[in-house]
């Protein structure tokens, strides 16, 4: 279960930055396009793209001579106390373009875990090469510059109610504003005491990524490397390596936010295109609906607990509503997945529609050809317009809960099937793992 510590953070100095945090940060390295790459690099010199994804050919000794050069003029700068820190985002809901409820994490170090312990669950398979690409960069700069992404259970908000409660925050970082109009703010917690109090909170939950599951398994690999290479130091020994930084919000937080991903397909024979609707009827029933009203019929349909999914074809757009009876959801569904897994409206989606109805198999998904992703449901619809692709299938909003049920059930969600929002900014708390001794803290 959760084994949490207090370390100490470094961030940017403001004064050697020219004070615009704003431009020292970045998204995920895994969100950032070749285009939003090269403008952060023209953002400022300091930018932590440098760091987390580099574009010159040695990047990971790059990294690693630019933390060092960073570390030694002072423009990153490591508080001196192990602390545990308080993050705050503000933002609008994109769909909606309301300002949302501010969602809060707690940016601490989690012990790791082998999945098989069930103290730390994943939802999605990773893929080999992206893990080789982290573990180089982990390796030749012994630091992690971003944090992973954790869920918790706080039914009670008993956390949550600390933390607010607690008075002695410090501010380190007051406001940094994203290139998508989020707002991000950093708050110290010092205090040992306090320390010990929320990491007995949390000592009995399990930990669900939300993502970084990629960089979760590079450290256990960063991990497993450090252990053989160290002999003589007892496993019972807390060290460095055994921790991941990790940004912790509890599953009922009001500004836990998941959006959808919508699928594009192109390459089906036109008469399956032109049946699609028809060709339904045995498992749904499919109504006439303007484009731009599927998003609201759908998350209409899920708050009556159907799940429910919007098409657009060249012929027109329609809303397909799931008639089938709970209980029998997952005989629809071939293979081995729990019955949590066959139950989400993404699985329904690539069985019953993309497999059965239009011949897009597991294979052709891994291929990659056929089929399209985006999140912008405008977008999705237009290229249907545009003629770019045969059809575009609209997918309402996953739960966490979503993520909760598949990874307790132990199995894995389909690919692109949740996008936390916002994403966490990259450069605001990175850990160096020289500075950590979790012996000194257990």
């Amino acid at each position: 279960m959760a084994d949490i510590l207090p370390f100490r953070g470094i961030h940017y100095n403001t004064d050697a930055i020219g004070g615009d945090l704003s431009a020292v940060a970045a998204p995920p390295y895994d969100v950032i396009s070749p285009e939003e790459q090269a403008a952060l690099y023209e953002r400022s010199p300091h930018n932590v793209v440098r760091l987390i994804l580099g574009r010159e050919t040695d990047r990971y000794a790059r990294a690693a001579a630019l933390f060092r050069e960073w570390r030694a003029g002072d423009v990153l700068v490591s508080d001196e106390d192990p602390s545990l820190y308080v993050y705050h985002q503000t933002f609008a809901d994109p769909t909606t373009g309301k300002t949302a409820p501010e969602r809060m994490g707690l940016i601490c170090l989690l012990r790791l875990e082998d999945y098989a312990s069930g103290g730390v669950l994943p939802h999605e398979n990773t893929l080999t090469a992206a893990k080789a690409d982290r573990l180089e960069l982990l390796r030749a700069t012994h630091a992690q510059f971003e944090s992973i992404y954790g869920l918790y259970s706080d039914p009670d908000r008993a956390v949550q109610s600390f933390i607010d409660e607690y008075d002695d925050r410090e501010p380190v970082l007051e406001r940094v504003d994203d290139m998508i109009g989020s707002s991000h703010c950093i708050e110290r917690i010092a205090d040992p005491n306090a320390a010990t109090v929320l990491r007995e909170m949390l000592r009995d939950e399990p930990i669900f990524i939300a993502d970084g599951h990629h960089r979760y398994e590079t450290a256990l690999n960063y991990r497993r490397e450090w252990r053989a290479a160290h002999p003589e130091i007892s496993e019972d020994t807390p060290v460095a390596a055994d921790y991941i930084l990790i940004t912790l919000t509890a599953f009922e937080d009001e500004g836990l936010l998941v959006l959808p991903t919508h699928r594009l397909v192109k390459g089906v024979d036109p008469d399956r295109i032109a049946a699609l609707p028809r060709s339904l009827t045995p498992h749904f029933t499919v109504t006439d609906a303007a484009p731009d009203a599927l998003e609201a019929a759908i998350a209409k349909e899920a708050q009556l607990g159907r799940a429910a999914f919007g098409l657009v074809l060249p012929a027109g757009s329609c809303l397909a509503t799931l008639t089938v009876a709970d209980a029998d959801i997952p005989a629809l569904v071939p293979g081995g997945q729990s019955p949590a897994a066959k139950r989400l409206p993404v699985t329904l989606l690539q069985s019953l529609i993309l497999d059965q109805r239009l011949g897009v198999d597991a294979a052709a998904l891994a291929a990659g050809d056929r089929v399209a992703y985006t999140r912008d449901a405008a977008e999705a619809v237009r290229r249907v317009r545009d003629g770019e692709y045969q059809a575009a299938l609209l997918l309402g909003r996953p739960s966490a809960e979503d993520v909760r049920a598949v990874s307790l059930a132990g199995d894995k969600m389909p690919q692109k099937s949740t996008f936390f929002f916002p994403k966490l900014l990259s450069g605001l708390i990175l850990r160096d793992l020289s500075l950590d001794d979790p012996a000194e803290m257990v």
